[in-house]
């Protein structure tokens, strides 16, 4: 073979091998995530890695005690619908609807478009803001009770107007606030001026809503008896999607979304050779499916669900196994900002999720948060210290960090495994940001635009289901003995992480370089004396441009130019807490326990403060680790906020 060919055919295999190692994996025909196999779609194969994966965790009374409990929790803005006053003032209603619009209308300005890709302008919000004002307002108006009878949608202003980030983009649409399940309960106050819209709220938030979508009931009974209802009598859609079947004769009921989540009446009561609709209910569920008559009031009728739908009588049992289960419904969906395009976002997923099993949760994760559940603050936390935790933490449980919301599934060969609908991430093929927009199941180490991967990001870990409720424990991972140290000094850059993700070095030999750079940060981070500046001559003549004064050398030679640590170094040489010899100071030296407390002693003087044993009991033994030298920082920043708080 010529050696030209040869050469061309060993680019094209070179090319060949590239390609392939590019491409993302591949089962049958899908596409996942680096890292992510086939059988890993499957809930059995997270369910299993668990104990005692089908042990109930909470039971149905205890699931209404937690839900009172969050009803009535601060910041958590979930309402009991059934506790709602029964009236309002309108124009009062008016009024604040017009400030809240106003303040949404002044946040979407300036960075937002319209729908023909023209910047949204004060104009565009104007009109929105004055379809708010109801004009049949009166002094004292009775709530509306009302139910959805479509998959709908909660929104910012009551019109169909988009508001877009990208112009290009109309499937994300600032509109959106919360989708609403065909069935879900919710009151109405005031209405749109054009009559179109209803100032709405839901149990987990409020917004407008079509009213073509809603049916109004006739009191608060009948609104009841809708969705009110024993767990023999309700039937829960735990499915991505579930349909009723097209019919002609009965178009009413024919071809209606179920999204997870959804209940709806079981009919128990069938006549033998009752016929629904025109059809006979073998194998089928009956139940009642909310209508919208023609002038908007309320009826139910009749409608077949089929036995192979993914639905349960009553609330799923929440156990594990079924939280997984009900978690992998909706692979591959879309991304819905808002629960727009029938689908969820990623904190309106996990809502959906446990709303299977009867949970009413806040709608964001940091209402979520707010509720009386075990819960971990990961704010300034090691790298080393989540990696503990994951490695105890729940199958269910919610990470967050800011802007996502995922749900944990599990540790396989080391790697973190969750799974969220996602909308941008940094391409693990590409390395450009990728606006991805899809429910898939990805390793904690996806990155984001800022560089850090999702472990490195999080800060806030907790379980939805584990309530503390009297008589209920959990095994809850724990922060661990260094945990306020570490984080503390990360958080305030006593001792930051040594590298983006904010690995700290847990179980490391502590260097003179950290303990000068910690000393430096302690005392407000000053810049180490130099030559005066030059004095302006006192009349109103400038004076003529001096001589710029040489800075003086460097101390140290072995300290190099972009040491994070130089100018600290510099410093506590120069303050006589720490020293070097022959020009050398030993950065990566390490330090014993008495050395250390001896300069933070030092410092202490120089603030007039008395170390105690707070920083001594970390610093007693020859070898310092990291977290014991940041456990001696965080000591010492405790006794100097007490001196200043007392002075």
């Amino acid at each position: 073979m010529p050696m030209k060919m040869k050469r061309t055919l060993c680019l094209m295999l070179a090319l060949m091998m590239v390609l392939a190692l590019a491409q993302p994996a591949l089962a049958a025909g899908v596409t996942y995530m680096p890292g992510v196999t086939a059988e890993m779609s499957d809930p059995a194969y997270w369910a299993a890695m668990e104990e005692n994966p089908e042990e109930v965790i909470l039971t149905p009374e205890e699931i209404e005690a937690f839900n009172a409990d969050t009803a009535l929790r601060e910041g958590t803005m979930v309402m009991d619908l059934r506790q709602a006053p029964e009236g309002f003032d309108g124009p009062e209603r008016n009024e604040m609807v017009a400030s809240s619009a106003a303040s949404d209308a002044e946040y979407y300005l300036g960075w937002t478009y319209k729908g023909n890709g023209e910047p949204a302008d004060q104009a565009y919000f104007d009109a929105m803001i004055a379809n708010c004002n109801d004009p049949t307002a009166t002094g004292w108006m009775p709530i509306r009770y009302a139910v959805a009878v479509e998959r709908t949608l909660l929104q910012v202003f009551p019109s169909d107007q988009p508001i877009l980030d990208d112009p290009n983009d109309v499937d994300f649409d600032y509109q959106a606030l919360s989708g609403i399940k065909v069935n879900e309960p919710m009151i109405l106050y005031t209405t749109s001026a054009d009559g179109q819209y209803y100032l709405a709220r839901i149990a987990s938030c409020s917004g407008w809503v079509k009213a073509e979508d809603v049916a109004i009931c006739a009191d608060r009974e009948e609104w009841l008896s809708a969705w009110d209802l024993p767990s023999e009598k309700l039937l829960v859609v735990y499915g991505n999607k579930e349909y009723t079947d097209e019919s002609i004769s009965h178009p009413e009921t024919a071809r209606r979304m179920l999204t997870a989540g959804t209940t709806l009446e079981l009919v128990t009561d069938l006549q033998p050779d009752q016929l629904i609709g025109n059809r006979s209910p073998y194998h089928n569920y009956v139940v009642y499916l909310p209508v919208r008559r023609a002038d908007g009031s309320y009826e139910k009728q009749m409608a077949l669900i089929p036995e192979t739908a993914h639905v349960s009588v009553g609330y799923l049992p929440l156990t594990k196994e079924n939280i997984a289960l009900a978690a992998l419904q909706n692979l591959g969906d879309a991304y819905g900002w808002g629960g727009m395009m029938d689908v969820d976002d990623c904190s309106g997923m996990i809502c959906t999720i446990y709303r299977c099993f009867g949970l009413s949760i806040g709608r964001n994760g940091n209402w979520q948060a707010n509720m009386n559940i075990e819960k971990i603050d990961m704010h300034g936390m090691c790298l080393e210290e989540k990696r503990l935790i994951l490695d105890e933490l729940p199958l269910g449980a919610s990470l967050c960090f800011d802007g996502h919301e995922m749900m944990y599934l599990g540790k396989v060969d080391g790697q973190y495994y969750v799974v969220s609908t996602v909308s941008s991430i940094v391409s693990p093929y590409t390395g450009s940001i990728l606006r991805t927009r899809d429910v898939m199941i990805n390793t904690l180490e996806v990155k984001r635009g800022s560089g850090k991967t999702w472990l490195g990001a999080l800060n806030m870990v907790f379980m939805p289901c584990y309530a503390k409720l009297e008589g209920k424990s959990y095994d809850f991972p724990q922060t661990q003995w260094y945990h306020d140290g570490v984080s503390w000094c990360i958080s305030n850059g006593v001792m930051p992480g040594l590298d983006i993700d904010d690995i700290f070095g847990i179980g490391m030999d502590a260097d003179r370089a950290d303990l000068a750079y910690g000393l430096w940060m302690l005392a407000g981070a000053p810049v180490p004396e130099t030559a005066p500046e030059p004095e302006t001559a006192p009349d109103a003549t400038p004076a003529p441009t001096p001589e710029p004064t040489p800075e003086p050398p460097y101390p140290f030679n072995d300290v190099a130019a972009d040491d994070p640590a130089r100018i600290a170094i510099a410093w506590a040489a120069e303050q006589g807490f720490m020293a070097g010899e022959n020009g050398a100071f030993d950065p990566n030296g390490t330090i014993s326990g008495p050395e250390a407390y001896e300069a933070l002693e030092k410092l202490a003087g120089t603030q007039s403060l008395t170390l105690d044993g707070t920083v001594s009991e970390y610093l007693d033994e020859d070898a310092v680790v990291r977290e014991d030298l940041a456990m001696a920082f965080y000591g010492y920043g405790q006794i100097f906020d007490q001196s200043q708080s007392v002075g």
